[in-house]
């Protein structure tokens, strides 16, 4: 199997750097599973967006799973939403009561992701993650794997959404739906602008980092097609958005 990483969630394709070292970190958390089929899911918990998947399953299965959204129906996120605690895949499944999560389990099957543990991450700032390792072997000595790495693995899972979150802002990920020209977070930012402010200051009424302020205004000049924040203002004043 294809050990290398395929990305079906969004991260920009300028950041090329981060991106490997992304690759190498999990990777190289994963220690002694290094080559095991593993799936790292993240999305926030109070937003209906896609979300963003890191494995290295079959990548025909992570296209289905993708343009599918079987995310909706998955049983592993399903129990992981309500779990603070690792648990295997059979647990999940006999907790879940939708035909479609059984028979997408099935569907699974054909690429060998029928069997595995999961590790999961309730964050403070209201984002759900989990590390996924599929089975490939001896059930019993899989059982016995996890359970003598349990505290190595989730340290492994908590680390690599820290760096992850190091590297890309809350709406760099998950980008809020537009109802207009401009998202919600960037009109925000724009109307401080207007006013003003800083961008160190913007950051701090917003609660997010200056960079993600950066990134909000870069934005919002592509899409008014105008080179800097003065101008940007002036347009969408132009365009009564303002």
């Amino acid at each position: 199997m294809d050990s290398r990483l395929k990305y079906s969630g969004f991260i920009p394709a300028d950041e090329s750097n981060s991106n490997v070292c992304l690759n190498l970190e999990l990777e190289k958390l994963l220690g002694d599973l290094q080559g095991a089929s593993y799936a790292y899911f993240a999305a926030p918990r109070n937003r209906e967006v896609a979300p963003l998947i890191i494995s290295n399953y079959p990548s025909r299965w992570l296209k289905a799973y993708k343009n599918a959204n079987y995310h909706l129906i998955d049983p592993i996120i399903h129990h992981g939403l309500k779990s603070c605690a690792p648990f295997s895949w059979s647990d999940a499944l006999q907790a879940a009561s939708c035909d479609k999560s059984q028979e997408l389990f099935r569907r699974s099957s054909q690429y060998r992701i029928c069997s595995g543990a999961t590790f999961t991450l309730h964050d403070a700032c209201g984002m759900f993650s989990s590390l996924s390792l599929c089975n490939s072997g001896s059930q019993a000595e899989f059982e016995r794997r996890m359970a003598d790495q349990q505290g190595q693995l989730q340290m492994a899972l908590i680390r690599f959404h820290s760096r992850l979150l190091s590297l890309r802002a809350m709406d760099e990920l998950f980008p809020e739906p537009q109802t207009g020209p401009l998202s919600a977070r960037e009109l925000g930012v724009l109307k401080w602008v207007m006013m003003g402010k800083a961008y160190r200051e913007i950051a701090l009424i917003c609660a997010i980092s200056e960079r993600t302020v950066k990134f909000h205004m870069s934005n919002i000049s592509g899409k008014l097609q105008v080179c800097n924040a003065k101008q940007a203002v002036y347009e969408a004043q132009r365009q009564g958005i303002l």
